[in-house]
């Protein structure tokens, strides 16, 4: 054989103490080299003599004459363990491997597994896409939508049969799987929540673009496209969903764009319009002063609408009015003077007018910028308008029924709220005064007099019985007890009281009108007057009545205002404050009657001790 010659070896050769250094880091490497050596081939040599060593003991093994015998012993006792396991395996159990649509639901009982894969249906996502896009719109759960699977059947009716308990390892193979998914059960419910969870999501109106100030820039609010789809289409494919746990179930729906009215390039064209018209302000001349508007401040004043299918800058009336008044009004602004004036009763006894003053007419100003906003004219001159002077009076009354129906008006328009005032005087002048006497409202707890007299009225005949309404009759009138009214309303019927309250005058007083009860002040003063002098009823019940009113707890109306002592009947509902009530004064008996609405019961003690004092001269 021919030997193949080598090629020559070229190493650096080192000489001197180099040579000698070398040499040292040689021998070094060296023994390292050989340690490592040495270390791996002892590891080998006893990987295999291990290995030859396992291999002997089992030739051994399988050559002892007793070792088939046991094997197969042992094989035959493990298989008929198994199967007696198998034959005693429980029958409300899935069994250990077993899953339904993916879901593990090996080991569990019947119930319980139909359970937890119910739940995991009504948990199981579906993907709603719009014009076939690969990423879902909207992506919601069975639930949502009232959908719901039940397994309860499939996996109760998959049994384990006995014949297959036999076959050894069945009970790991067998049944792995509970065939299809039923088909979805749909609620009634579950139109609505498609309505709302997916249609919602389609019908959508598009969005205009607009503007917005910011600083000194008109800043585009860019327009969004709308959309329309086919409900039925939509309600159609949700029922026509076979949801499978182990994959997405998703359904598509076609979605038409629709376009906004306003697009980004009209919102732009009016934003530059805007920007040139008023790049240099707007001027204001006020007297002999003129007021700079700059673009900045006119574009906070601007409020941004759609109209006809075009944007459109309005100003915004209470932003632009507050800058007026700060701004304009007081460079313009003259106050008025003060007119006094005296009156007796209703008559005016001498007037002296003041001089009139002048404000900013704001309601002009807002009209003639809006037309510089339009592109009117950038100047303008501040529109004022003139202010009557303001009216001190002096009054005065007479003791006579106009004095009495003068203060009573001039009181009402001197204060806040709405009133009905009647007054009679049932001894000594009999003077009678009204303001607003005629006029209804509603009654709040003042009807319990109409039910009292009507109550009343039954006992005499002995239709009823003082003995049993007697508790019930004082709560009612004393305290104001709303469920002892109601029950003696609903005994004798709205259509009754009316009737009878109208037998004996109250014209206006009523039960039937929607939204009441309703009467009015001199319907109440009326009735006092009637309590008062015993009239319809036994002065027995006339006594039991005023023993009652005398004992009203709420005393802050007429009681804290008149003098003398005080039967009255108050009625309060949210703003309604009402007081009915027969003053036994030293200037004589009289009867009043004060119905309010946004007034307070301090104006109304007011009013009665006002009353009290001018029937006094």
């Amino acid at each position: 054989m021919r030997r193949i010659a080598r090629k020559p070896s070229y190493r650096r050769r080192y000489t001197g103490t180099k040579a000698a250094v070398h040499a040292a880091k040689s021998t070094k490497s060296s023994a390292w080299r050989l340690k490592l050596r040495r270390l791996v081939y002892g590891a080998y040599r006893q990987v295999n003599y291990q290995a030859a060593s396992l291999q002997i003991k089992l030739q051994r093994l399988l050559r002892h004459k007793y070792f088939r015998k046991y094997a197969v012993g042992a094989a035959a006792s493990l298989t008929f363990l198994l199967v007696i396991v198998q034959l005693a395996y429980p029958s409300d159990k899935t069994l250990p491997f077993a899953h339904v649509d993916g879901l593990a639901i090996g080991g569990m009982t019947k119930d319980a597994a139909a359970k937890k894969a119910n739940q995991a249906y009504s948990d199981h996502a579906l993907n709603i896409t719009m014009n076939n896009s690969d990423k879902p719109a909207v992506s919601i759960k069975l639930r949502d939508i009232a959908v719901s699977v039940d397994n309860s059947q499939r996996i109760k009716q998959y049994d384990y049969p006995w014949y297959v308990r036999l076959v050894p390892t069945s009970l790991f193979w067998y049944g792995l799987n509970y065939g299809s998914p039923p088909a979805p059960k749909f609620a009634n419910q579950t139109d609505a929540a498609v309505n709302e969870k997916i249609v919602a999501r389609c019908q959508v109106s598009p969005t205009n673009a607009t503007l917005k100030a910011k600083g000194a820039q008109l800043e585009l609010q860019r327009s969004r496209l709308g959309g329309k789809c086919d409900e039925a289409k939509i309600k159609q494919s949700v029922r026509d969903i076979k949801p499978k746990l182990h994959q997405p179930t998703t359904i598509n729906v076609n979605k038409i764009d629709i376009k906004p009215a306003v697009s980004d390039e009209k919102a732009k064209q009016l934003a530059r319009k805007l920007t040139k018209h008023l790049a240099g302000g707007i001027q204001i001349k006020a007297r002999d002063k003129t007021v700079a508007v700059d673009a900045q401040t006119v574009y906070a004043w601007l409020d941004f609408t759609d109209k006809d299918k075009e944007l459109v800058a309005t100003l915004n009336a209470e932003r632009t009015s507050k800058w007026l008044n700060d701004e304009v009004a007081k460079i313009v602004t003259v106050a008025p003077g003060v007119s006094k004036i005296t009156t007796h009763d209703f008559t005016i006894v001498s007037k002296q007018t003041g001089s009139s003053g002048q404000a900013l007419d704001v309601a002009v100003m807002l009209q003639k910028l809006q037309s510089t906003i339009d592109g009117g004219s950038l100047q303008l001159d501040a529109v004022t308008k003139a202010v009557p002077p303001r009216e001190e009076y002096t009054r005065t009354y007479s003791s006579s029924d106009a004095g009495l129906s003068a203060l009573m008006e001039n009181f009402a328009k001197d204060h806040p709220g709405t009133y009905g005032v009647s007054m009679i005087e049932l001894d000594g002048k009999k003077r009678r005064a009204e303001y607003n006497g005629d006029k209804q409202f509603v009654t709040a707890s003042t009807y319990k007099l109409l039910v009292a007299y009507s109550l009343l009225k039954r006992i005499d005949s002995g239709a009823r019985s003082w003995d049993s309404d007697q508790a019930c009759f004082n709560k009612m009138i004393s305290l104001s007890d709303n469920a002892c009214a109601e029950s003696f309303l609903n005994a004798i019927g709205v259509s009754t009281l009316t009737s009878e309250a109208n037998a004996i005058g109250l014209k206006n007083s009523t039960f039937m009108k929607g939204g009441g009860p309703y009467t009015t002040a001199n319907d109440q003063a009326l009735l006092l007057g009637m309590i008062a002098t015993g009239q319809n009823f036994s002065s027995a019940n006339q006594q039991r009545l005023l023993e009652a009113m005398k004992k009203n707890v709420y005393r802050k109306g007429i009681p804290a205002g008149a003098s003398g002592t005080v039967a009255d009947k108050v009625g309060f509902m949210n703003g309604l404050l009402h007081d009915s009530a027969i003053v036994y004064g030293s200037h004589g008996t009289y009867v009043l009657s004060i119905m309010t609405d946004g007034a307070s019961w301090e104006a109304i003690a007011d009013l009665a001790k006002q009353l009290d004092a001018l029937r006094a001269q």
